[in-house]
């Protein structure tokens, strides 16, 4: 066969059957290939930036490596944000990309691509020869799993058409199972801290969803007689349980806030520790740090910790309760049935003042009332922003229904994201929370793509006609704003002429047709919901579950 049929080949054999991608020559053969022979469920993006975004959604929704293709040159240097993005993420993703000839030095699109991919943080597997192909894309697949982080499979166009090519048999790749065991030192230490704390709290990260630990955090909790919190991206993973604080750092809202001063020591669990969740280490301030995670790189690396132990979160947590309950250790009284009701009484909705006005409504308000109106069971996918304070306060059933595009401070990543979820996960809206600015940088360019694709999409757009983090910044010092500030074209008439739905919220008394719109929205139609805001308001920042 060709080559660029045996890559297809070798691809299908590791399991791919969804790619993202914009085609060019460089790789255009291999995708042609792989839906020809293969059944490949190709989604054609309409930059390379969004392909890879589109990836990166699809794969952190379906819990699977997401698979993405360009063509050399600037193909893949339109890719190196969302790259740099899902490094940071640490989202395992595959990015096959076509390369120019080796032979061919005076080719238009030629650069060093390895240098390229270097610089993102990404990791980099060439096709090396014809006979390597089986087992260089394994070796691709294999490290992004392994690595969490994109591996860029590098394709020059001379290999895809070499002829007779042979692939010699390769087992597909599944992801490894991490099971490390704890260091029993390490473990003294934690528990000696924990066992003399009078106010501890379990925080949970992404890494304790990651490792399933509900069970065993929650039984640590009751043993240590301590509240539960997550970081942002554990957000929603206990919802249902005794004293939830809910988000613990710059999102804690009032009821669950001096809690979170009072207490003595925390332990965590697959949390990066990052400036939000330690609101720049003040929430951690006065207070023991045990910090658990199975990234030995990660323990103390942001904040100062007294502790660290390197494993699997449910191992550690069921390690952590076995030696409590084995010295006859008694809960303290901190997590009380007063808390419990305290927190449970507490409604966000009632937390600020509401400084909506005629033709510009509250975010907080705006976020208040579409977090009832959504349907429960729903993705959340939230872009950067100013307004992102209040979309990260919407609720989600479960931490993997949240998908942020913050690894980079980046706006305009979220639709792409919002459209790769949203094919992983069919069966359910995906709900995008993004900013005016972010939706004409990236999000307008792909909403056609998510009325062609049919996806069953809700977008709540926060529109203030500027760039707001920027514009707030000049109003703030009282400096002239005019430079933040963008006429936009009139958003509903061109959505709907592009195949969506799209209506306006100037008011409280808009939700009515809102919820009505989005009850009875047509299946596979996109809808956007637009919140015209002032670009002026400056609100605290919003506090919700």
């Amino acid at each position: 066969m060709l080559g660029h049929d045996a890559i297809a080949q070798a691809l299908a054999d590791q399991g791919i059957d969804t790619m993202f991608g914009v085609l060019g020559d460089g790789n255009l053969f291999i995708a042609e290939a792989m839906m020809r022979n293969h059944g490949l469920h190709y989604i054609g993006a309409t930059h390379e930036a969004n392909a890879v975004l589109m990836a990166e959604g699809w794969g952190r929704a379906a819990g699977r490596l997401g698979v993405a293709t360009v063509t050399h040159g600037p193909g893949l240097t339109n890719a190196v944000t969302p790259l740099i993005e899902a490094v940071k993420n640490r989202t395992p993703l595959l990015l096959v990309s076509g390369d120019t000839p080796v032979a061919d030095r005076e080719h238009l699109q030629n650069l060093d691509q390895h240098a390229v991919v270097a610089s993102t943080g990404a990791g980099f597997e060439p096709i090396r020869t014809a006979e390597t192909i089986a087992s260089d894309v394994a070796t691709a697949v294999r490290r992004a799993h392994a690595e969490r982080r994109p591996i860029v499979l590098n394709v020059p166009l001379n290999i895809e058409w070499e002829e007779n090519v042979e692939l010699a048999p390769v087992t597909p790749v599944a992801p490894l199972e991490m099971a490390t065991e704890p260091d029993p030192v390490a473990l003294d230490k934690a528990v000696g801290l924990l066992a003399s704390a009078n106010r501890p709290i379990v925080l949970a990260g992404r890494g304790a969803v990651r490792a399933d630990a509900h069970d065993a955090l929650v039984a640590l909790a009751d043993a240590l007689g301590a509240p539960l919190a997550t970081s942002v991206l554990g957000t929603g993973y206990f919802k249902d349980d005794r004293c939830n604080l809910g988000i613990y750092g710059t999102l804690t809202h009032p009821a669950a806030m001096d809690s979170i001063a009072s207490a003595d020591c925390v332990i965590t669990f697959g949390a990066s520790l990052n400036y939000f969740t330690t609101d720049k280490g003040t929430l951690f301030a006065d207070k023991r740090v045990i910090q658990c995670d199975l990234d030995p790189v990660r323990i103390g690396s942001t904040i100062p910790i007294d502790a660290g132990v390197v494993g699997d979160a449910t191992r550690v947590a069921t390690t952590i309760t076995e030696w409590l309950q084995a010295a006859d250790h008694q809960p303290s009284a901190f997590a009380s049935d007063a808390l419990d009701a305290q927190l449970r009484d507490f409604d966000p909705s009632t937390a600020f003042e509401d400084k909506s006005r005629s033709g510009a409504i509250d975010p907080r308000t705006f976020t208040r009332k579409m977090d009832e109106i959504l349907p429960d069971d729903r993705t959340v996918v939230v872009d950067a922003g100013r307004f992102m304070l209040d979309a990260l306060t919407l609720s989600v059933p479960d931490p993997g229904s949240l998908i942020t595009s913050h690894g980079f401070g980046a706006i305009g990543l979220g639709m792409s994201n919002a459209i790769g979820a949203g094919i992983a996960r069919a069966n359910r809206p995906t709900v995008l929370c993004v900013g005016d600015g972010g939706f004409m940088m990236g999000g307008l360019t792909e909403f056609h793509t998510a009325v062609e694709h049919n996806v069953d999409l809700i977008v709540l757009l926060f529109n203030d006609g500027s760039y707001g983090a920027e514009h707030i910044q000049l109003w703030n010092k009282q400096m002239d704003t005019k430079a933040s500030l963008h006429h936009w074209p009139d958003f509903v008439p061109v959505l709907n002429a592009l195949g969506g739905k799209a209506l306006q919220v100037k008011s409280v008394d808009d939700f009515d047709a809102v919820a009505e719109a989005i009850a009875n929205r047509r299946p596979g139609q996109p809808i956007v919901i637009e919140a015209s805001l002032d670009p002026d308001m400056v609100s605290s920042i919003p506090r919700g579950h």
